[in-house]
């Protein structure tokens, strides 16, 4: 038990906390909370294919979306949390009934750092329906009306599919903080909008592939990257807001090449080989990562994270190499990563692996899966991974007789908070899970993403109660007053 006199002299060092000298901050290792369910539409009902996003300005509003099939066919779900992911709302957004479809899906976000707009949207699969999109206005929890960005009925080639959406800085106006360009990249090319969702261009070519994704750089140059469906990974940009597309530049060559299956996997659920892509929002550096076929074990395919990256507007782009830690034997497999990068220049990243049961070579039994989390704070050199799920789940749970789980994750960043989304059947049924990951060891109480006095009171009851979450400097073990330095040292810097 701490003495009177210990607890006193620890308030009196939290109030000269504004003293402490400003130096620099080492990186801290970060604080992964147990998993939650996002979705809670009740039992029995798959989920699938998620997308996330946060903002710098309120990093405790999070937006998140799925395919949720509750009314059988899937819809798009959309979850909704306000502090920082302890709770969660749930609500299907859908067209107006002109534009309606039976399958509605393949959801995308997009968000605006400097401001804290944010975007959902997806897809209509029927021949009066197409791209559809609706605003989040900071502060809001309604979401406003749902736009139609693109429609079946105008498609160049008869039927939009997969499409992912972007938002940033106007290349021609880059400081204008209240100039917004949004982006939507898909099978039929790329259209835009500079009215923050309300109107939107034709669609710009953007030649055959799969997995268009676009992002926007610092300085509001415009990349979209994807697979060309066989052996290349590319990326076009633009200096123009999309106006004029330079390339395609060739970001990696796979040494293996598979359609829209799951060939080289255990189970039956499909795995496209698409590729991600993340800009660093301080200095423009563009990091991919890709899955492809390292080597081939005992008959069966031994699949890896691939990283490569360029520092020259993807022009050019370094080696690619394997950045997924799987010592297992035979090896396991890691697909389905989502990567983004927070201000600090840390890159995060989410993925799927099955490295946990081994061995996985009989391709004709279910697939047994983990979740992780991985990060990186120099630039992709080294990375630090951790497990997510509380055990390896099974494929054969998907709902759709381990036929599909889905063809990609989701990752938010806001401030110093990450928030993966990823799907488990850990309930014998497919449902998306996240982890609320912050990388700052002083932000101890609500609301995430903020520092404030609550923080220092959290930190004081942790210290007395010898809770782990204030041992912050070594002997591990120990609280000490080590560990009030450390604390306070942080909080007086702010943290990344």
């Amino acid at each position: 038990m701490r003495s009177t006199r210990t607890t006193t002299s620890l308030v009196a060092v939290t109030l000269a906390c504004a003293l402490l000298p400003a130096a620099a901050l080492a990186q801290s290792e970060p604080r992964i909370d147990a998993q939650a369910q996002v979705n809670n539409e009740g039992s029995g009902f798959p989920q699938n294919e998620t997308t996330a996003a946060s903002t710098d300005v309120a990093p405790g509003r999070i937006l998140m979306g799925w395919n949720d099939y509750r009314q059988g066919s899937a819809k798009t779900g959309v979850g909704l949390s306000t502090d920082g992911g302890r709770t969660w709302t749930d609500q299907l957004i859908r067209p107006a009934p002109a534009f309606q479809a039976g399958t509605e899906g393949d959801p995308m976000t997009a968000f605006d750092n400097r401001d804290g707009t944010m975007w959902i949207g997806s897809i209509a699969f029927s021949s009066n329906g197409g791209l559809f999109v609706s605003k989040l206005e900071p502060g809001s929890t309604t979401f406003g009306p749902v736009v139609m960005a693109a429609l079946n009925s105008a498609s160049p080639s008869g039927f939009i599919d997969k499409g992912w959406m972007a938002a940033g800085p106007d290349a021609l106006d880059p400081d204008n903080a209240s100039k917004t360009m949004l982006y939507i990249a898909y099978n039929d090319g790329l259209i835009r909008s500079d009215d923050e969702g309300a109107t939107w261009t034709s669609p710009q070519s953007l030649g055959g592939g799969l997995g268009f994704l676009p992002r926007v750089g610092p300085d509001g140059v415009l990349y979209v990257l994807y697979w060309d469906g066989d052996d290349g990974i590319k990326i076009w940009r633009s200096f123009n807001n999309g106006g004029t597309l330079q390339g395609p530049f060739n970001v990696a060559t796979r040494m293996d090449v598979w359609g829209v299956d799951g060939s080289r996997f255990p189970g039956d659920f499909r795995v496209p080989p698409m590729a991600y892509l993340a800009v660093d929002p301080n200095d423009g550096t563009l990091y991919c990562v890709y899955f492809d076929t390292t080597n081939i074990v005992s008959g069966s395919s031994n699949v890896d994270l691939y990283f490569t990256t360029s520092v020259n507007q993807g022009s050019s782009w370094t080696t690619p190499v394997v950045i997924n830690q799987d010592d297992s034997s035979p090896p396991g497999d890691s697909f389905f990563p989502w990567i983004e990068v927070d201000r600090s220049g840390r890159i995060h990243m989410v993925f799927h692996d099955t490295r946990n049961v081994s061995p996985q070579s009989d391709f004709s039994a279910p697939a047994f899966i983990d979740a992780y989390y991985s990060y990186s704070d120099d630039a992709g050199a080294t990375w630090h991974e951790s497990r997510l799920t509380p055990a390896s789940f099974s494929s054969a749970n998907d709902g759709f007789g381990d036929g599909f789980l889905g063809d990609y994750h989701g990752l938010a960043i806001g401030g110093w908070m990450a928030y993966p989304l990823y799907v488990s059947t850990q309930n014998f049924e497919s449902d998306v899970f996240t982890n609320v990951i912050s990388r700052c060891a002083a932000d101890l109480a609500d609301p995430p993403g903020q520092l404030d006095f609550t923080d220092v009171t959290s930190f004081l009851g942790a210290f007395g109660a010898l809770d782990p979450a204030a041992d912050l400097a070594p002997p591990l073990g120990q609280w000490d007053f080590s560990d009030v330095v450390a604390f306070l040292t942080l909080f007086a810097n702010g943290c990344p």
